[in-house]
């Protein structure tokens, strides 16, 4: 289980941000940090922000669709109603963050370091996390149908109320986590199923997982 998450940490007061996308864009290029600011309704489309560095910021009901945030660093950061539908943020690195009733349906994270984050009411359908560490996770309330979370490093990851049909979870091992609350249909597995050593599941999610091993369950 995902025990001793650590919270974000953030100041008592956080500075509004004035202006639009070109704002961000200026710390990108000066390969400044954005620190210590509250972000609020900023609508970002198609925009290049590759290593970019937050930390200490809320975003709050804004919208970066189809943006590269690739090996961005995000560190004390929340999304709260925010949508990054088809962003890019491969080879990134998050800590202390957390999404909140939040959009990303097929949003890459493919190689990226994820940690001490919560996942909670969002929509991630067909999200990307193939290749990446994972570590003291907690994904509550959250739709993950065709999701990628192949050829992970997973550590103390906590699923609960987890839509995961169809989703992949080739070559990685699921050894201690508990989805008996979540959705299972259609997992992606390699023949053996050898990634579920181990997971927790229920009698039913059971008995349809031995379907796909060739046995027949009497009653």
């Amino acid at each position: 289980m995902a025990t001793g998450i650590m919270q974000p940490w953030m100041p008592p007061q956080l500075e509004e941000l004035a202006g639009g996308v070109e704002v961000l864009m200026e710390y990108k290029e000066r390969e400044e940090r954005l620190e210590e600011k509250h972000i609020v309704k900023l609508d970002v489309l198609e925009e290049d922000l590759e290593g970019l560095c937050v930390s200490k910021v809320l975003f709050e009901n804004c919208s970066f669709q189809d943006c590269s945030f690739t090996k961005a660093e995000f560190t004390d950061v929340i999304f709260q109603s925010c949508d990054f539908s088809n962003s890019n943020f491969s080879d990134g690195y998050f800590s202390r963050c957390r999404f909140l009733s939040s959009k990303g349906l097929g949003a890459r994270f493919c190689g990226s370091v994820i940690q001490n984050v919560v996942i909670k009411d969002c929509n991630l359908n067909y999200v990307n996390f193939d290749s990446s560490k994972l570590e003291k996770i907690r994904i509550e309330e959250t739709q993950m149908t065709g999701g990628n979370i192949s050829q992970c490093k997973c550590k103390a990851i906590t699923w609960t109320n987890v839509i995961l049909e169809s989703a992949s979870f080739f070559k990685t091992p699921l050894r201690g986590m508990d989805f008996t609350t979540c959705n299972l249909s259609g997992l992606s597995l390699s023949d053996e199923l050898t990634e579920l050593k181990g997971a927790v599941v229920d009698l039913y999610q059971a008995a349809e997982l031995a379907k796909r091993l060739g046995l027949v369950i009497k009653s």
